[in-house]
């Protein structure tokens, strides 16, 4: 009988400590007070290199680097910003679909491709320095990456769900269950990830570095727009977050809307209707404040300007059609080809290999070509 009492003192202690111990360490994770800070390239050009364009691109102070898919061999070059010297650093970089770019310290992040067939498509993560040399793998054998965020590179698991990898000690792990098909920034309001699934749905993920470490997945909450009020109506397409306030595309892809939170809801505004005939569907970007888009036959670049509520004409071909593609900063990343019977849409010329690449800045000069 002392014997059982006294095992049942022991028992009654551990549990206490057991039980302490585990509400230190939840508190502990919850104060978790990480800050999701540098960006290894912009959104839209993140959103660009994946998948369905013609040119990768990313950009840092000394350098611009590029992937010309319309050319066979689908050649990685490197511009000098000071002297304008490009230089072949390495070709068959991701494939005929994609090729992730960034910039991430001394390094450049790019992929491989394992092209199987579209359905059987995988990538190899590499990084090289900035002439090309000391390739690193980094991940086998995995989806095209989202983004790299300060130490860790962002990239779906095959399920498709968020995971990430260390880019200093190559370690994995998973992030959240949740589908996120597109990554489209952070809302620094509330430090969450953003992700969209479907051009509709929208998945906020609070990075929690503790929860992280301790395999615990990430809070998630779905932001369905079906529940939003305001005038943005049948909603297809999210450029991004800015500032707090989310920039999406609604009349399925004909009018530039905007959607932020108001008395704990979120409330849509149209800024641009669809009666100017304008379709922004995967033909705008927003960078910086400003979103960058065409007109209605597709020949002249608009800037709108965020703060001032105002557009601007920034850059006008004759004789040409214009496709944005991306935007790094002040700079856009366009295509240009000519409309004719064989080349009904910008993919027909790219097929064909008719398609054009400038850099411009949104004073409308044209920086290089990216030939």
């Amino acid at each position: 009988m002392v014997k059982t009492k006294k095992l049942f003192k022991i028992a009654i202690v551990t549990l206490s400590i057991v039980t302490v111990s585990i509400i230190i360490l939840a508190v502990w994770i919850s104060r978790d007070d990480y800050v999701l800070k540098k960006l290894g390239n912009s959104v839209s050009a993140a959103l660009n290199n994946r998948y369905g364009s013609s040119c990768s691109i990313a950009e840092n102070d000394k350098y611009i680097f590029y992937v010309n898919r319309v050319k066979d061999s689908f050649p990685l070059v490197r511009i000098d910003k000071n002297s304008g010297e490009k230089k072949l650093l390495k070709i068959d970089i991701g494939d005929s679909d994609g090729s992730a770019l960034f910039i991430y310290k001394n390094t450049l992040i790019y992929t491989e491709s394992k092209d199987l067939g579209y359905s059987n498509r995988y990538y190899d993560i590499y990084s090289c320095d900035f002439d090309g040399k000391n390739k690193r793998l980094i991940k086998k054998k995995c989806n095209s990456p989202h983004m790299v965020i300060d130490d860790w590179l962002y990239v779906p698991n095959d399920k498709g769900a968020l995971s990430r990898v260390s880019l200093i000690n190559g370690k994995e792990q998973t992030v959240n269950n949740k589908i996120c098909e597109r990554f489209i920034g952070i809302n620094k309001k509330d430090n969450n990830l953003y992700f969209d699934k479907d051009f509709r749905k929208i998945i906020a993920i609070k990075i929690n570095n503790r929860r992280t470490k301790f395999f615990l997945k990430n809070q998630s909450a779905n932001l369905s727009n079906k529940r939003w009020s305001g005038d943005a109506k049948n909603i297809f397409g999210i450029l991004g977050v800015n500032e707090g306030e989310l920039w999406l595309l609604g009349d399925n892809g004909h009018s530039l809307c905007s959607a932020k939170i108001a008395d704990g809801k979120w409330k849509t505004k149209v800024i641009i209707g669809k009666a100017q005939g304008i379709s922004f569907l995967l033909n705008s970007a927003l960078e910086k404040n400003k979103v960058y888009y065409m007109n209605s036959d597709e020949t002249t670049v608009y800037m709108y300007d965020i703060n001032t509520g105002k557009s601007s004409e920034i850059y006008r071909t004759t004789n040409k059609n214009i496709k944005v593609l991306a935007v790094i900063g002040d700079n856009i990343l366009i295509s240009e080809w000519k409309k004719d019977d064989n080349h009904v849409n910008y993919y027909e010329s790219v097929e064909d290999k008719a398609a054009r690449h400038y850099y411009i800045n949104n004073s409308g000069k044209v920086l290089y070509e990216l030939d």
